[in-house]
């Protein structure tokens, strides 16, 4: 009976205590199992650094509603996650305040999640979207996990895009050549484009280029701006035939047509249309080729062998369409005619007494180059010997031409030993005596062909100047000859190494040089066209493709040129160094420009500070430039 009560008593105190112990379990499971699901439910992800970009058209309507952004993210743990798209930027960096986010549950694995921007927004600012600004990725407590900024659109956006415009264009284009003067050449192809308005008011049509079959490109760029009532209307450009024609281009599409609002703001924009009608260059007008002769240099030279030298240096400034050529007279009797500029002697091509010449580039309108022609005369004709020692030079300040010039220099040099007597019809303006020569100076301006240029001058020589100088080179050689045969004997050879640079090495690095120059011209003016818009991208993408590839051959061959150049000597080590300098003085200026364009863009620098800053790289490049040019100078001669 004892033992029955002890055991019940014993059993009572089991009992409570396994019972608290089975509920401390189930509480401790309980904890571990919501820790655990928190855990879960933090998910781990990154972004790719892969997006897309799409317009969208929920509505059936031509305008998108949305700019949907997708971006790639990897999911390593799932969970929920959200993705922010803030803002965009138009290719000049304007900020476009446009923003959106899309919360998501996702898998493990890697997802595209598509964020929407408003597509009315886009289109208030008009403004063309060309950039993502940022892109941020968080967890599900709005920590930031990754982030990605300044990533580029996959195509062009234009905010008409994204709603009603008040006026468009049609891309239907009409075209006919005008011949205003009756000359049988078409002074313009007449351009009519068409826009459909649906707001009235002023609106610009912008045209700009036109390439033919092979995309041979001509500028010929025309702006009408115009007032236009609702509904269909054509609005006619004037597009110059001379610039077809100078660049020979046999005109089948308008590269570009554009369409502004009164504020300027871009509505349109077409590229490629057809002409619809066939022309050829040869039909539109020739281009007027006006010079400006601003300054001639004239020397005339005479020696005491018995020559006459003249020396022309011309300083001409192209005030017409551009320039390819000049013609340029001399005295009929002259000969051993010479053309150079400042790189060397230029291509020419003679017919009766005028000399035709081929500049080495282009010259544009506004641009100033100068021209040396020289050449000689025969002494008989334009000397006249009277009384012995007492000659006359009977010629002209300058010969026939048919232009004004702004200032003539003319400068008569007599042989060593002359004394100028008289000089008719006019006095020099000054006269500088050296080495015992005489120079007379004669300074005109606004030289017109009605002025009367001729003029004598008498002056005074004795025929033995002319045996002098050798008489005193032969003494001095003769004394110095018995000077060192009494001192040292009969003299012994000595040779010195040298080493020369053949005349090719160095004609060939002058000629790739001036290739490079030119090179680096054409693409910098191939930018300027691409940014007016003024030449097709996929032709912009071939031509820059084939420039870089050329400008990379040509730079190849420069440095081993350079370096055979610089083992001749220190001299044409010197002149190396000069160039690399000059380069690295240009480029610098190049970076600092387009540095300085960005921070103005930006608003970080003041219009004034900018101009102030430009005009003092330019003056850099234009120095460095200045360099170089000499230095190919002095290896050309």
């Amino acid at each position: 009976m004892v033992f029955h009560v002890k055991n019940a008593h014993i059993h009572k105190k089991i009992v409570p205590t396994m019972v608290v112990f089975l509920m401390i379990f189930l509480s401790l499971s309980l904890i571990f199992a919501q820790t655990s699901l928190v855990c879960a439910q933090e998910g781990e992800a990154s972004l790719t650094g892969t997006t897309s970009d799409k317009g969208v058209n929920s509505d059936a309507d031509e305008f998108f509603e949305t700019l949907n952004i997708g971006v790639e993210v990897n999911v390593t743990t799932a969970g929920t996650f959200k993705v922010e798209v803030a803002g965009l930027y138009d290719s000049e960096s304007t900020f476009i305040d446009v923003s959106g986010q899309n919360s998501t549950t996702l898998d493990a694995g890697v997802h595209v999640v598509y964020v929407p921007l408003d597509g009315e927004t886009i289109f208030e600012l008009k403004l063309n979207p060309a950039n993502v600004s940022s892109i941020r990725l968080y967890d599900e407590s709005d920590a930031l996990i990754g982030g990605l900024a300044d990533v580029p659109l996959s195509g062009p956006y234009f905010f008409g895009q994204f709603g009603l415009l008040p006026a468009r264009l049609t891309e239907t284009i009409y075209d006919e050549g005008i011949d205003t003067d009756d000359d049988g050449y078409f002074d313009f192809l007449n351009l009519g484009v068409e826009v459909n308005v649906t707001t009235a008011g002023t609106y610009t049509v912008d045209a700009g280029g036109i390439y033919d079959a092979t995309y041979t490109y001509v500028s010929a760029q025309t702006v009408n701006s115009t007032y236009l009532d609702v509904g269909i209307n054509v609005v006619y450009l004037a597009m110059p035939g001379t610039e077809i024609y100078a660049e020979n281009v046999n005109p089948t599409t308008i590269a570009q047509i554009y369409l502004y609002d009164e504020s300027d703001v871009q509505l349109d924009v077409v590229y490629d249309l057809d002409l619809p009608t066939t022309y050829v260059y040869d039909e539109f007008q020739r281009p007027i080729i006006e010079i400006e002769f601003t300054e001639i240099e004239r020397d005339i030279v005479l020696d005491q062998s018995g020559s006459i030298r003249v020396i022309n240096v011309y300083h001409i400034t192209n005030l017409g369409f551009q320039a390819e050529t000049i013609e340029l007279d001399f005295p009929e009797d002259a000969y051993h005619l010479e053309v150079r500029d400042e790189m060397g002697t230029v291509e020419t091509s003679t017919e009766n007494n005028t000399i035709t010449v081929t500049f080495r580039s282009v010259l544009a309108t506004n641009k100033t180059k100068a021209l040396h022609l020289i050449y000689n005369i025969p002494w008989s004709s334009y000397i006249n010997q009277e009384d012995g020692g007492d000659y006359t030079l009977s010629f002209t300040f300058f010969e026939e031409f048919n232009y004004t010039i702004g200032k003539l220099t003319v400068g008569v040099t007599l042989p060593k030993g002359a004394k100028s007597q008289l000089s008719t019809p006019i006095d020099p303006d000054s006269t500088k005596k050296s080495d015992n020569q005489e120079t007379m100076n004669f300074v005109f301006s606004d030289v017109t062909p009605s002025d009367n240029l001729s003029f004598e001058i008498n002056y005074e020589y004795n025929v033995f100047w002319g045996s002098f100088y050798p008489t005193i080179w032969v003494g001095i050689l003769a004394v110095v000859a018995s000077a060192l045969f009494l001192f040292w004997g009969t003299p012994k050879t000595v040779s010195a190494p040298t080493i020369q640079v053949p005349p090719k090495a160095l004609r060939s690095f002058v000629d790739a040089y001036e290739e490079k120059m030119s090179i680096r011209s054409e693409l910098e003016s191939l930018e300027k066209r691409l940014q007016k818009g003024k030449i097709p991208r996929r032709k912009f993408k071939v031509r820059k493709k084939m420039l870089d590839s050329r400008l990379a051959t040509v730079t190849r061959n420069l440095q081993s040129l350079s370096a055979k150049i610089r083992s001749a000597g220190s001299n044409y080590a010197n002149l190396m160094r000069q160039i690399e300098v000059a380069e690295a003085n240009l480029e610098g200026a190049e970076r600092d420009i387009q540095r300085v364009k960005q921070r103005y863009r930006r608003g970080k620098v003041s219009k004034g500070a900018y101009r102030k800053l430009v005009e003092e790289y330019r003056g850099r490049i234009e120095d460095a430039e200045a360099t170089i040019d000499g230095v190919l100078l002095r290896l050309h001669e």
